[in-house]
């Protein structure tokens, strides 16, 4: 690549004329006040000079906007309007950059008198109608129009014309000047845009009036594809402004395009989690659950692998959603791809509809469950506790796992991760008991020598001195909870040792320890509190829901008795706790507020928490 910079050549006395607009130190310079005529010969020679950018006096002046200079420096050397510095920009591209109309307008003048073309393109590829839109000069750009109309249709280097420029400076004004009043000279190049967009795949994006004033100019922009395949209206499904996806809805067939990857608009919309949009095209499409893309993933799948919660629930609530449910992709049902991404709140809409199949199997063998677990086995740190509650919810719904799945952990897939991990499932064991064990110990502890002593005069003597009856019974319950909790942790961890499921089971009893070591701080941990909220809105709910199903549905319900009141009692224990996690979620979110917040028995009352039977 040649070096961009050049010798700087041009005289200082010229360079600062040009610079500063001085038209007598010019015109000195230049000999035009001296009657020596070889004089006057050798000082022009100096207008020839450039500098390290290899600009001209006229380059200078132009950019300066000194129309009176010039016109001195083109009286005295008209070719220098064809002059390129090194961006090979001319005077007049500089002029348009720069916005100096009465210059601009001046050197076209000059340019049409001497046959030049006003086509010229710098470095870029781009012209001075490429600069005057960049730069928002309006009267320059109606001028170039007026001399030369076909500079709309000169694209740069990267295929991009004026107008895809003005459209996506939001520019209605501009835009309006280059399309004009007819459309029998538009041609391909005078709307493309980078990449083969047009001009109207960017409107869509910036405002419905320019992409109606488009669709009105060249109504064939519509069906345009750029080099992904995409219409105009795949990229109004990315935008949140549902006005121009309606401009385009006229034409209700542009919804069945799709692209290159076999997207149709309607997927984009789901994947971009655009809901209203979304809602428009299952009215237009009235076969939007048939349409898949080269994965052959409708739009279920599309919102649940993009973790587009409000969109799976707007799907979920439509009457054909039943149909796309257990719909496979390439193998992978809506549900697998949930647990397979650890889609919770997701997850939990796909398991409150009945109609979802839980024993789906994909191509790889996996049921959801199988998914479930193979993820808890590749995800071994706390994190993985959300894929517990994932794991609970599927065995306590009767999710079974595949036939294929048990055969190969049968042949001997189980044994060798067992020996790889047992090292580590070992130092988290022990940390976990140890830290049990320290629970219980410190709540029993807490019990009979409670924080702040006791009151030692008048008629309270001998009662608790932490916050009073309030602080007390706050107190109370916490040490409780951590005592009962770290005792469940202990006994799950024995359990452990006798299951092949190892992770499952630490990983419950981890979340036990810490949910234990929570309570012990219940006025600073409302973040984490929200785990249990978490939980009876992903558990309690859809199991609640399908074992109601199963008893309404069995021949012989009393046989289920005892398994069901297992899981009831569970959930009343969930939602039980998740009731004190909400309240300490509100304390926290609005301290020392004076005002009753209640909820099926328990109220929030300044910095209080009162728990009554209702």
């Amino acid at each position: 690549m040649a070096a961009r910079h050049t010798p700087h050549t041009m005289d200082h006395r010229l360079l600062k004329a040009v610079s500063t607009g001085d038209a007598g130190l010019l015109e000195g310079v230049l000999g035009l006040q001296s009657s020596a005529t070889a004089e006057q010969g050798e000082k022009r020679c100096l207008i020839k000079g450039v500098t390290a950018e290899g600009s001209s006096a006229l380059h200078i002046a132009a950019s300066c906007g000194y129309l009176e200079l010039v016109k001195i420096v083109c009286t005295q050397d008209i070719s220098l309007i064809k002059a390129r510095n090194n961006l090979l920009d001319t005077p007049l591209i500089c002029a348009a950059r720069a916005g100096h109309v009465d210059v601009a307008d001046y050197l076209m003048q000059c340019a049409m008198d001497e046959q030049e073309d006003l086509r010229a393109r710098n470095l870029d590829g781009e012209t001075a109608m490429h600069e005057a839109v960049r730069n928002g000069h309006v009267l320059i750009l109606q001028r170039l129009m007026s001399w030369d109309s076909g500079l709309a249709a000169v694209v740069d280097e990267n295929g991009v014309s004026p107008l895809y420029l003005a459209v996506a400076s939001n520019r209605a004004d501009m835009v309006k000047i280059l399309i004009g009043e007819s459309s029998n000279s538009a041609t391909p190049e005078s709307y493309s845009g980078p990449d083969g967009q047009t001009a109207l795949h960017a409107a869509v994006y910036v405002s419905a009036e320019i992409s109606k004033s488009l669709q009105r100019w060249k109504p064939t922009l519509a069906r345009a594809v750029d080099r992904y395949g995409r219409t105009a209206l795949h990229y109004a499904a990315l935008a949140k402004d549902l006005e121009p996806v309606k401009c385009l809805l006229a034409n209700s067939l542009l919804a069945y395009i799709p692209d290159n990857e076999g997207l149709y608009p309607v997927h984009i919309s789901a994947i971009s989690g655009n809901v209203s949009v979304v809602c428009k095209f299952m009215e237009i499409c009235l076969n939007y659950d048939e349409l898949l893309d080269n994965k052959r993933r409708n739009i279920l799948h599309c919102a649940v692998e993009h973790g587009r919660v409000q969109t799976v629930w707007h799907i979920c609530r439509t009457p054909k959603s039943v149909r796309m449910m257990n719909a496979r992709d390439e193998g992978n049902t809506p549900l697998h791809l949930a647990v397979k991404h650890g889609r919770a709140m997701i997850f939990s809409f796909l398991m409150i509809d009945t109609g979802v199949n839980l024993d789906v199997i994909n191509n790889e063998g996996l049921t959801p469950l199988d998914v479930a677990f193979n993820k808890l086995h590749n995800n071994y740190t706390f994190s993985s506790f959300t894929n517990t509650s994932i794991i609970t919810c599927l065995t306590l719904c009767e999710a079974s796992g595949s036939p294929c799945h048990q055969a190969r952990n049968l042949a001997g897939n189980w044994c060798s991760e067992e020996k790889k991990e047992s090292g580590s499932h070992g130092n988290v064991s022990q940390s976990i008991l140890y830290i049990s064990i320290f629970n219980v110990i410190g709540s029993l502890a807490a019990a009979s020598t409670p924080p702040g002593g006791y009151v030692g005069e008048g008629k309270d003597a001998g009662k608790p001195a932490l916050g009073g009856r309030t602080g007390f019974w706050i107190f109370m319950i916490a040490n409780s909870m951590s005592f009962y909790l770290s005792t469940i942790s202990i006994f799950v961890f024995v359990f452990t040792r006798l299951t092949r499921h190892r992770r499952f089971y630490l990983i419950l009893s981890a979340a036990l320890v810490f949910r234990s070591s929570l309570t012990l701080d219940p006025a600073n941990s409302w973040v984490d509190e929200s785990i249990i909220f978490w939980l009876v809105s992903n558990l309690a709910f859809p199991i609640c829901l399908r074992v109601a199903m199963q008893l309404w549905t069995s021949k012989h319900p009393w046989q289920d008795i005892s398994k069901t009141v297992a899981q009831v009692i569970l959930l009343v224990y969930v939602v039980r706790a998740s009731i004190i996690s909400l309240q300490s979620l509100v304390k926290s979110v609005l301290p020392g507020r004076q005002e009753a917040f209640s909820w099926t028995g328990c109220v929030i009352q300044g910095d209080a928490v009162l728990l009554y039977p209702t």
